[in-house]
């Protein structure tokens, strides 16, 4: 996700200054910090300014209060990548685990096979 500024067509990045254009934000000047996903699926801007001895105030805003909007580029590349590597984190964690679980196994063998070991030399 991306933020776009609606009149260069320029992505905005974190830390860039916007001016607000309409509702609550109209006229003032807040700093982007992220995008953020509400419960709902909708996405908003979270910014933030100078709060005097209270810090910084911290506020989310539709993107379209700023005079921006939200660009969601998915691929599929990133899509099947990202299942890709999660599949191999599964099957790396069962191989590993199934190799702690033939060590007791190794030493209970080795046990009873160890009169057998011991008269062939």
């Amino acid at each position: 996700m991306k933020l776009v500024s609606c009149v260069t067509g320029e992505e905005i990045p974190a830390g860039r200054t916007l001016r607000g254009q309409a509702g609550a934000a109209a006229g003032q000047a807040w700093k982007f910090e992220r995008i953020s996903q509400r419960a709902d699926g909708t996405h908003h801007v979270h910014v933030s300014r100078p709060g005097g001895k209270l810090g910084r105030i911290h506020r989310e805003f539709h993107p379209s209060a700023l005079g921006c909007e939200i660009a969601v580029d998915i691929t599929w590349r990133k899509s099947v990548g990202h299942a890709a590597y999660r599949t191999w984190s599964k099957v790396d964690d069962y191989l590993l685990a199934g190799i702690f679980a033939l060590v007791p196994l190794a030493f209970f063998e080795h046990y009873h096979w160890s009169e057998f070991i011991v008269s062939i030399f």
